[in-house]
């Protein structure tokens, strides 16, 4: 048994166990994590084109060449739609481009085993077909993943297959290393045949890695953010504040909060039901957050009652954000809604939470005292 032959040999079983971990991973995962199943077929595709590969000479050309060419290059559509889906990029649109793409693959391959039998041709259009879905990949990646080790493990693994393509096909048409088959002994040959045992468990590595990472995300985010608002719910937002009162007592710097609450909530659930309650919640904290900059921070402390975290801001300052709200509750959805709110303003070294939040909720209850939809500071 030649080298080329133990290579893909090794590379099938790989390529196969990659595929089921995968596969195994895509059932046990939320379904928020998009992708993997994509991921799992494509490395079971290329790992069941490999037998094909081995069996050049004993099945027919059609099975052995142009088949397994086209699963090898469905392989990386298939692991760049994965990739795509994970990233939350859309979809390639042109359909009829895309099977335009696998056909003229096909034709070329079948012209060049049938019509004018050459190897080195069918390796350079593989290697361009790869070329094109893999740059696209990468492109995708580098985009779209936030930096984290499973994304330049990916990079890694993606940058490997397009080098060695690139010096494939520069070999090619310089003349050199020139192949008399598949199992050609020669280094060219033998390293080309053995890029699968590298990069298959390199790229299922970068993806459970990937899935990971996010599933590490989504978990902290379900830790710190209220499910239906998308706002910090209160253990964060106490965390987030006494933070805020550091820096404030290290720097010296302003810092004020709002507590907030829905005019009237209860008469809007009892009236029209709890649903459309949520849906006035989510256009408040929707229309909340547009009138807060980046640095401040929004929470729900329960019900309808909320907290706004002010950085370098004095009581004018947010007051000035409190006449938005009122403003952004005039054309609110499903209906038009109200707040009242309270200010407090960090004054000193020794404030502390309780003597702000204090001073908000006094501020809070004398706003719903003189009437509601109104803002008082204290």
């Amino acid at each position: 048994m030649n080298a080329p032959l133990i290579i893909l040999t090794i590379s099938c079983f790989v390529a196969l166990a990659m595929g089921v971990i995968l596969f195994t991973i895509a059932r046990t995962y939320p379904r928020s994590i998009r992708g993997l199943t994509e991921w799992s077929l494509a490395a079971l595709v290329i790992g069941f084109s490999l037998p094909l590969f081995m069996a050049r000479g004993v099945i027919p050309d059609a099975f052995s060449i142009v088949l397994a060419n086209l699963m090898v290059l469905i392989g990386f559509m298939m692991m760049n739609q994965g990739v795509r889906k994970f990233a939350g990029v859309p979809p390639r649109p042109i359909r009829a481009a895309l099977l335009a793409f696998v056909l003229s693959h096909v034709a070329l391959f079948a012209w060049f085993t049938y019509v004018h039998p050459d190897i080195g041709m069918r390796i350079a259009i593989m290697s361009v077909f790869a070329l094109v879905v893999i740059v696209d990949q990468l492109r995708v990646v580098l985009k779209e993943l936030p930096r984290t080790m499973g994304r330049h493990v990916m990079v890694s693994s993606l940058a490997i297959m397009i080098g060695a393509r690139i010096v494939r096909l520069g070999a090619l048409m310089l003349g050199f290393d020139q192949p008399t088959g598949v199992f050609d002994p020669a280094i060219a040959q033998v390293v080309y045949v053995g890029l699968p045992s590298i990069t298959i468990p390199l790229g299922a590595i970068s993806l459970i890695m990937l899935a990971s990472e996010k599933l590490h995300r989504d978990l902290e985010r379900m830790s710190r953010y209220d499910d239906l608002t998308q706002c910090l719910n209160k253990k964060s937002a106490m965390e987030e504040l006494q933070r805020e009162i550091a820096r404030a007592r290290r720097h010296g710097t302003k810092l004020s909060i709002m507590l907030i609450d829905l005019d009237n909530f209860k008469d809007i659930n009892d009236t029209y039901g709890h649903l459309e309650g949520d849906k006035v919640l989510v256009d408040f904290s929707k229309k909340a957050k547009a009138s807060l900059r980046q640095t401040d921070r929004l929470a729900r402390f329960g019900g309808d009652e909320f907290m706004a975290v002010l950085p370098n801001t004095d009581i004018e300052q947010a007051s000035l954000v409190a006449d938005r709200l009122h403003a952004a509750g005039k054309d609110g959805q499903p209906q038009a809604w109200s707040v009242s709110i309270g200010i407090s303003a960090w004054q000193d070294p020794d404030d502390d939470v309780a003597a702000l939040l204090a001073r908000a909720d006094k501020a809070l209850y004398k706003a719903k005292a003189c009437g509601r939809h109104q803002t008082q500071s204290s």
